[in-house]
C-alpha cells in the first residue's frame, strides 16, 4: 500500500505528539498520576510509527534538515505555555494563517 503525502503528513505529526506526550508525562513523575507502564506503551507505539516512517523521514531530512528542529522547538514552546497561553494557541494561528 502506497503512502499518500498527506498520511506522511499525518504520521509526522502524530509522531511528534507521542513525544509531547511523553514529554509532559515526566513532568507528572512522583505524583499519583504517573504510570509508568502507560508512558511505556506510548513509547512503543511512538517507535513502531517511527519504523514504519523512517525512510520517508530520512529522505525529508536529507532535504531540509532544519524541519525537525524546527519541529521540536515548537513542541518544546508549546510544552512551555501555561493553561492560558495554550488556550490562545489556536486564535493566534488563525490569525497568522489568515494574514
Amino acid at each position: 500500500m502506497e503512502t499518500t503525502p498527506q498520511a506522511f503528513k499525518d504520521a509526522v505529526k502524530l509522531t511528534a505528539l507521542f513525544q509531547a506526550v511523553l514529554e509532559q508525562m515526566d513532568t507528572l513523575k512522583g505524583t499519583t498520576l504517573y504510570r509508568q507502564k502507560i508512558k511505556q506503551q506510548i513509547k512503543a507505539l511512538e517507535s513502531s510509527i517511527e519504523k514504519t516512517i523512517s525512510g520517508p523521514i530520512k529522505n525529508l531530512d536529507d532535504i531540509n534538515s532544519d524541519l525537525f528542529t524546527h519541529i521540536q522547538n515548537n513542541i518544546e514552546m508549546i510544552l512551555d505555555m501555561d493553561l492560558e497561553e495554550l488556550s490562545q494557541l489556536k486564535v493566534v494561528v488563525q490569525e497568522a494563517r489568515e494574514n
